[in-house]
């Protein structure tokens, strides 16, 4: 099993609807736990390409 990106810092940005901590969607979060790894393959790769367009994981020692 692939372990989840969950940081711990659970909150959705308005302005592009991805979580702080993770940048998954909330539709990413919500099926986590009951997809197959190669979907969250797939969910990983997404956050990759999120962080190389340059959108920004808040760490839970950023959000305090």
């Amino acid at each position: 099993m692939i372990d989840s990106p969950c940081t711990g810092v659970c909150q959705l940005d308005p302005a592009t609807a991805l979580c702080l901590g993770c940048l998954r969607s909330r539709d990413e979060i919500a099926c986590w736990g009951s997809t197959t790894d190669s979907h969250r393959l797939q969910i990983l790769a997404n956050i990759s390409r999120r962080e190389a367009a340059g959108h920004l994981r808040v760490t839970p020692t950023d959000s305090t």
